[in-house]
């Protein structure tokens, strides 16, 4: 008896959403995910759009997103609607999208009225584009990723935040990214600091001795790392404020965190801004992100 064949496809992912929070305290309450898009297994095209609306301490102008994901011949593709969808291994593209205007945070006072004491974050313009294609016989590939990050500023003092995305373009592929780290000193003095520790041993002679100065940081298989390059202010600080690596403190509202990126074999996951609210109020949140990833069935042979 012959065996029957095992039928080939493909299975989308693409994932974006505006803006997503918890706040824990004084009340707890969800911001549930705004101007969310999903691709099904099949691909497609997702989007969403939500005008401006104020969640107590939290408020946006406009957010949108979208998720695109087809096989890239659509010729090609229509012929394998024949009845033989199943042995289709064209290659295919996923774009997905995030933008959010007006994104604010105002912390309240330390008494009521108190409007003098309170710490209003504020970033105009948030963009992000993320794009992958798979030709399905390799690794997936990562070619594009687009950010923006504009009009930041705390109670009125302008901030601004240098990103740099061409390390993670050029390097398309995990195993790219890993390479460049491991055999590229230029790479690893002008990108390390972007890239988060995993907890390795912190003992420099150790480090050198067994190559682990070389090796990308990364746990379980999981790289972390951020776009962002420089964040500074263009006049006088904030007063309460304090800027460590891609983290921004500020005293009475929390931290904001930008442009972190994670990495695995075949998912890339952007966000542009996450926050810990430690004031009057907590809880955390995401603003813009975007993540994509797909996978051909039956799996590739390593």
């Amino acid at each position: 008896m012959s065996k029957e064949a095992v039928e080939k496809r493909f299975i989308f992912h693409g994932n974006a959403v505006a803006l997503a929070a918890h706040i824990r305290r004084p009340r707890d309450f969800f911001i549930p995910a705004v101007a969310s898009s999903c691709l099904p297994v099949t691909g497609g095209l997702a989007e969403a759009n939500s005008a401006g609306q104020s969640f107590d301490i939290i408020s946006y102008d406009s957010a949108s997103t979208k998720a695109l994901g087809d096989f890239t011949d659509a010729e090609r593709a229509a012929e394998f609607t024949r009845g033989n969808h199943g042995e289709n291994e064209l290659p295919t593209r996923t774009v997905v999208e995030s933008a959010v205007k007006g994104f604010k945070i105002q912390a309240p006072g330390t008494a009521a009225g108190d409007s003098e004491k309170r710490r209003i974050f504020l970033a105009e313009d948030l963009q992000t584009q993320m794009e992958s294609t798979s030709y399905r016989r390799g690794a997936t590939e990562f070619r594009s990723l687009r950010v923006a990050i504009e009009g930041v500023s705390v109670d009125g003092y302008a901030l601004k935040i240098g990103t740099d995305t061409e390390l993670f373009t050029r390097n398309d592929t995990k195993e790219k990214l890993r390479k460049a780290y491991a055999e590229d000193r230029q790479f690893r003095k002008r990108y390390g600091k972007q890239f988060y520790s995993a907890g390795e041993s912190s003992n420099a002679w150790l480090d050198w001795l067994f190559g682990a100065a070389k090796r990308i940081p990364q746990g379980k298989g999981l790289i972390c790392a951020t776009v962002v390059t420089t964040i500074q202010w263009e006049g006088k600080a904030a007063p309460g404020t304090q800027i460590k690596g891609n983290r921004l403190i500020v005293d009475g509202l929390g931290s904001i965190y930008f442009g972190e990126i994670l990495i695995e074999e075949e998912l890339r996951r952007l966000t542009l801004i996450r926050f810990q609210l430690g004031s009057p109020d907590g809880g955390d949140g995401s603003v813009c992100e975007t993540s994509t990833n797909g996978h051909s069935w039956p799996p590739r042979v390593a």
